[in-house]
């Protein structure tokens, strides 16, 4: 019986081998066999039938697959990785998957690289109709190396077969924010908002990007307004909105009334509490503005600490 190449060194050259049509009849017959076995969990006998069903197809991608997944479940890591990376080097249109699967779980430059090379080379032979799942995870990849013009080509073929829909624009988005192209973030939005334009979610995400890029305050202002004539107890937008009068010489007896409801309904929310004191304090009423600080503070976690205790130290100064 062959040895399986588990430890060769160098890339197996494809073998042109012509079954006869006994030895078809024997590899389906055992393969099938192997699928059932594997079904029902008998997997010593799985790999007795496709240890046949390799040394009669030595180049066999699917066999070799599978054989690295029965490695895997024996603790035999290194032995299945290399099975499928045998595999994906038979059959680099199918067997792409379990390789860059076990390269990207160790988490290394390296493994991050070659998994990359792996989802290429198996782009390059489905193209031009390469499957969504692979191109799912080159974007991914494209985006973790920060490859943008390339990510976004990923996504306009997966838009060519699903259409342009909010996990586009929601993906497109996230690009151009990562990228450092607010406007072209802002643009992707307002497509998507012409269609949509009651969806609170991606309204949310215009105005995060407005307060990011600092436009005039009336534009922002009238962007606050937007959201809450479609959701006025839109907690995070009445806070935000709130602070932003306060701390930019707007109405502060409109930005206390909307801190007030903020903190009606989530009394214990550490950066609800703050803006509240803050507003206290800046018309005047100190003690009860430090009091809401303090509270502020007891529930703050430590990443929200530093503002809260900069504006105590306002108020004690």
């Amino acid at each position: 019986m062959a040895m399986l190449p588990v430890n060769a060194k160098e890339k197996p050259q494809p073998q042109a081998i012509v079954l006869s049509v006994e030895e078809e009849q024997q590899f389906t017959y055992y393969w099938y066999a192997a699928q059932q076995a594997i079904r029902e969990e008998r997997f010593a006998d799985a790999y007795a039938l496709l240890e046949f069903c390799h040394m009669l197809k030595p180049n066999d991608g699917t066999t070799l697959m599978f054989l690295g997944v029965l490695y895997d479940g024996m603790g035999q890591r290194e032995k299945a990785q290399e099975l499928f990376r045998l595999a994906f080097e038979a059959a680099p249109r199918d067997q792409w998957y379990k390789y860059s699967e076990v390269l990207l779980a160790q988490r290394t430059e390296e493994g991050k690289n070659e998994a990359l090379r792996v989802l290429e080379k198996a782009y390059n032979v489905q193209k031009p109709d390469a499957e969504e799942e692979l191109l799912e995870q080159l974007k991914r990849l494209y985006m973790a190396d920060k490859q943008w013009k390339k990510a976004l080509a990923m996504q306009d073929e997966l838009d060519a077969q699903r259409g342009f829909d909010g996990y586009s624009a929601l993906t497109r988005y996230r690009i151009y924010l990562m990228w450092n192209k607010p406007k072209k973030a802002l643009q992707i939005l307002d497509n998507y908002l012409e269609n949509d334009p009651t969806n609170i979610q991606f309204l949310q995400f215009r105005l995060a990007v407005m307060e990011q890029m600092k436009v005039k305050q009336e534009d922002l202002y009238a962007m606050y307004k937007r959201i809450l004539a479609l959701d006025p107890y839109n907690l995070l937008v009445l806070n935000n909105y709130a602070y932003h009068l306060a701390t930019h010489g707007g109405d502060l007896k409109e930005a206390e009334r909307m801190s007030a409801i903020t903190i009606r309904e989530e009394p214990g929310n550490a950066v609800y509490l703050d803006t509240y004191g803050w507003i206290l304090y800046l018309q005047g009423q100190r003690d009860l503005a430090k009091f809401y600080l303090n509270k502020a503070l007891q529930n703050a976690l430590d990443g929200t600490k530093e503002e809260i205790l900069k504006h105590l130290k306002e108020i004690e100064n």
